[in-house]
């Protein structure tokens, strides 16, 4: 009896768990990473396909997803939830990518590749994948997304409903009613492109060569959450020592809430220790310190001259955060001590700004600049 790809990868995909692999990737690195990309490559990709309609897109989607996925693996504390997670990380890569492109306005210029057409063959090929596109863009998204993860490489309807976290009967609904919006014909189009389509073979390859060239931080588990909550509690009973112990954690929550609460232990004998701790926690990986810190950092009682001199800088530089939040939380926090922020580094950062929320408190930042350049009988 003769095998087919699809049923050799399903039968791999029971042979070993998601617990087994997530295992694995946590203690081995990027190359025990691997074979979570290989089993969920094409689900991944589906995810994005579904939302971009656009082959090309939706594969570089589905790299980057991949990327933060092995960076982020020590966050996840349930590993029987790794295929929904991945979707997440996904669909939030995809909402990203559509925001960035939010000047196109045609759905041709989301679902036609760029270039010449090619010789007949290519052309051809060309032609039925922008059929299959129009034929998927008619669907609604729930269904659009379960008919291509259904069809794009043998994953069955359990495994699609797990990874989309609903019952198996609303997967069947959703794909009965894909098969009545679309003629039989179609169905067998859409299953042929899509698979043939899928990732190629080198794709985990070549998601572990953008992680040797990125060299991420290796994937830590996560701490148990009694130990967490223990730990916590011993925080603010330890004093100072308590901080700066929690400052070292490995554990982004245990950093996160000690971060938030450092400011009450602020004393004459160890605001010289806290600052040194909220200097540092304005690198620190994990957005949500810095965000603390960026809040911290200027409420620390010194003088007006060593705020403008020496706080106001490290907070001007969290305005080129990579996260919107932070910059966010900078250009608010900043526009509190706006009469110590220098114009040109906040119009800078003001004009380099892609992000229209961010922009918002961006140029609240600089009213607030302006207003207080005109009560000290300045001109702008």
């Amino acid at each position: 009896m003769q095998v087919t790809a699809a049923g050799q990868q399903a039968g791999w995909r029971q042979m070993t768990s998601d617990a087994e692999l997530f295992a694995d990737a946590i203690a081995g690195g990027p190359e025990a990473f691997a074979p979570i990309v290989d089993r969920y490559q094409d689900a991944v990709f589906g995810v994005a396909l579904a939302r971009l309609r656009d082959f090309h897109r939706a594969e570089d989607v589905a790299q980057q997803a991949f990327v933060e996925a092995f960076e982020r693996l020590g966050t996840l504390r349930d590993p029987s939830r790794l295929g929904a997670w991945l979707r997440s990380i996904a669909i939030h890569h995809c909402i990203d990518h559509l925001r960035r492109r939010r000047d196109v306005t045609r759905i041709e210029d989301n679902m036609h590749p760029g270039g010449e057409p090619g010789p007949g063959e290519e052309l051809e090929r060309r032609e039925l994948r922008e059929a299959v596109l129009a034929a998927i863009a008619r669907l609604s998204r729930a269904q659009r997304e379960t008919t291509t993860l259904f069809y794009i490489n043998g994953y069955s309807i359990a495994e699609v409903a797990g990874m989309q976290e609903v019952p198996v009967g609303t997967v069947k609904r959703r794909l009965h009613d894909a098969r009545a919006r679309l003629k039989e014909e179609m169905m067998t189009m859409v299953e042929d492109v899509l698979k043939s389509e899928a990732p190629r073979e080198d794709f985990a390859g070549r998601v572990l060569e953008v992680l040797s060239l990125r060299r991420p931080r290796p994937p830590r588990p996560c701490m148990p959450w009694r130990e967490m909550v223990a730990e916590l509690r011993q925080i603010g009973s330890r004093g100072i020592e308590g901080y700066v112990k929690a400052m070292d954690s490995p554990h982004s929550p245990i950093r996160v809430t000690a971060m938030s609460m450092i400011r009450h232990g602020v004393s004459d004998e160890t605001r010289e220790t806290v600052i040194a701790l909220l200097k540092a926690s304005l690198n620190d990986p994990n957005k949500r310190v810095r965000r603390n810190a960026v809040d911290a950092i200027l409420d620390v009682e010194v003088s007006d001259e060593r705020r403008r001199d020496e706080f106001v800088p490290l907070v001007l530089e969290r305005l080129g955060d990579v996260s919107n939040r932070v910059r966010r939380r900078a250009a608010y926090a900043l526009s509190l001590n706006a009469a110590d922020v220098p114009w040109p580094q906040a119009a800078e950062a003001l004009l380099a700004e892609r992000d229209p929320g961010t922009r918002w408190f961006m140029a609240g930042l600089m009213r607030a600049i302006l207003q207080a350049r005109h009560r000290a009988g300045e001109t702008s």
